[in-house]
């Protein structure tokens, strides 16, 4: 009796998983980096005032505005498990709540 199948779906599983694991590491990053955009704001501001330098605060608006933009394009491109297409876009449009595929409707964390 051969053991193939059983280990080609252990290995699919545990693709999944990883998968998963990576999407939930990217949502996390982005959220982490939404929600200390005023408090990073707010330094650069206060700091740009005590040290008179009125650069500091547009360059670190623009580069925290360039990292949220990478790890959203980040997790845009995140591919299904299943079908391998963009998970969160279609064509047209970038749904990233999305709880299917675009592509397959696979649901979010399926095993």
């Amino acid at each position: 009796m051969s053991d193939e199948p059983v280990v080609a779906a252990l290995e699919r599983s545990s693709a999944r998983d990883a998968a998963w694991g990576k999407l939930r590491l990217m949502s996390a990053t982005l959220r982490r980096l939404l929600y200390a955009c005023l408090p990073v704001f707010a330094l650069a501001y206060v700091l740009g005032l005590v040290l008179l330098q009125r650069w500091l605060y547009p360059l670190a608006m623009i580069a925290w505005l360039a990292v949220i933009g990478w790890a959203g394009l980040r997790m845009a491109r995140f591919a299904c498990p299943r079908c391998g297409g963009a998970f969160f876009e279609t064509w047209y449009f970038f749904k990233p709540l999305r709880r299917t595929c675009a592509g397959c409707g696979l649901p979010r964390e399926a095993k």
